[in-house]
């Protein structure tokens, strides 16, 4: 059974790194200038302003996955709290199951919990996530474009 249960800055760089690594991996796109080096002293100074709040999928006592997510309002239309995923993982072995599907509806309950009233998620193109958005009554709200300098 899947359980999603919050976790902290420092639990998730000593329990996640592996997976961390495995998700950089599998979608970094430019992997010779995006060197997966976690800004350790930011997420913890967002940690320590309540503005971050993580999640983590296990199965038994194995960490399978993870949402990392940053609660804000909107710099536009300063009385609109958001929630912007930052990072969502699972292990390739559990996605046939229900635990990402979980792991997102935990993180919707959790923001709508600190009265956020927008979700975003980022996914890359082509991707089951960006098939499984649409579905669950996501649409595209921009379009990211990048270029290596």
């Amino acid at each position: 059974m899947i359980n999603i249960k919050p976790a902290t800055v420092d639990e998730m760089l000593v329990e996640a790194y592996a997976l961390f690594e495995e998700h950089w991996e599998e979608i970094a796109l430019n992997k010779d200038v995006m060197v997966l080096k976690p800004y350790e002293e930011k997420y913890r100074a967002a940690e320590d302003q309540g503005t971050i709040f993580i999640l983590a999928a296990w199965q038994d006592d194995v960490l399978i996955g993870y949402s990392v997510n940053f609660v804000t309002n909107h710099l536009h239309y300063a009385d609109m709290k958001l929630c912007s995923n930052d990072l969502l993982f699972v292990k390739k072995e559990y996605r046939q199951g229900r635990a990402g599907m979980k792991l997102m509806k935990d993180t919707e309950e959790k923001a709508k919990s600190l009265g956020c009233q927008l979700m975003l998620w980022h996914a890359k193109e082509s991707t089951p996530l960006a098939e499984i958005l649409p579905r669950m009554k996501y649409r595209v709200q921009d379009i990211i474009f990048s270029k290596e300098l």
